[in-house]
């Protein structure tokens, strides 16, 4: 929604001045149905068109683009007008909000004509689209959503095998007889659960950025957050493995602690690499 806000700022005189000509342009008849039709027709991001009169009570049904809801009628109106203020041509249009009923970004635009008001509830999205003011095409979000829903689940059942096989061979370790690679499957169990998380974690923020919460209006940072959950979980697993090889060479030849060190140095790159990398996209995201 920040995208699309950003936009209608940016053009907001542009976008009010199409919404106040187009609004005073039609001629709407609330008693006949093929009027409203035409009004949807001309206005292609209209959502719904309702009446209201001079007591602030909704005389009106509902009318959607395929349906109406008469459920509205005689609902009171006035807690809408408190903050109202037309233009010299009896227009006021809202800043942009999310929308009650479709959980869209839009805006409404209130006609005063006489005694009544009409209200104009507009997408923003297909409103900007119409404008040419955004490029968005449904058929190709919806398959980067399916892409990023299947990889994003399979990542997930695969984090919760590693978990599981983590803890499969912690419970095996007091089974064990042999105590000489107690340690290799202490560590080894380690490494699975943690890498488990780390993938779940990964597997959750590409759900939640590319197909729960999707959007153009998404944080411009989404895409490197989720690279940076990425990063995390290789520098996560590598920092346990250098744990375990120093352990390792510890309890049999330290005339190879060289080799961990040079292990532990590579983490150590990742780490600045990685804060390095943080501090770069911020500056470009506030930007």
């Amino acid at each position: 929604m920040k995208e699309y806000i950003h936009l209608y700022n940016k053009h907001k005189y542009s976008i009010e001045n199409f919404l106040t000509n187009i609004v005073q342009n039609e001629a709407i008849d609330f008693r006949n149905k093929k009027s409203i039709d035409e009004m949807f027709e001309h206005l292609d991001a209209l959502q719904n068109v309702y009446l209201v009169d001079d007591h602030y009570t909704q005389v009106s049904p509902n009318y959607y683009r395929k349906a109406q809801d008469d459920a509205k009628i005689g609902v009171k109106k006035e807690h809408y007008f408190s903050n109202i203020r037309f233009n010299d041509k009896n227009i006021y249009i809202t800043n942009p909000y999310l929308h009650h009923r479709t959980g869209k970004s839009s805006v409404t635009v209130v006609r005063l004509l006489k005694n009544e008001f009409i209200i104009f509830d507009i997408d923003l999205l297909k409103l900007l689209e119409g404008l040419s003011l955004i490029e968005h095409n449904s058929t190709f979000d919806r398959v980067n959503r399916f892409v990023y829903g299947v990889g994003g689940y399979s990542l997930a059942v695969i984090s919760l095998f590693l978990i599981l096989y983590g803890g499969y061979i912690f419970v095996n370790v007091f089974f064990k007889t042999d105590t000489i690679y107690i340690i290799d499957d202490m560590f080894t169990s380690i490494i699975a659960i943690t890498l488990g998380l780390a993938i779940y974690d990964l597997a959750k923020t590409i759900i939640a950025h590319e197909v729960l919460f999707k959007g153009i209006g998404s944080d411009k940072g989404g895409q490197y957050h989720i690279l940076g959950k990425f990063l995390i979980s290789i520098i996560i697993a590598l920092s346990i493995e250098s744990l375990m090889v120093v352990f390792k060479i510890a309890l049999s030849d330290y005339t190879a602690l060289g080799y961990a060190f040079f292990l532990i140095l590579g983490v150590a790159i990742m780490l600045y690499t990685l804060g390095k990398f943080h501090s770069l996209t911020k500056e470009k995201c506030d930007a």
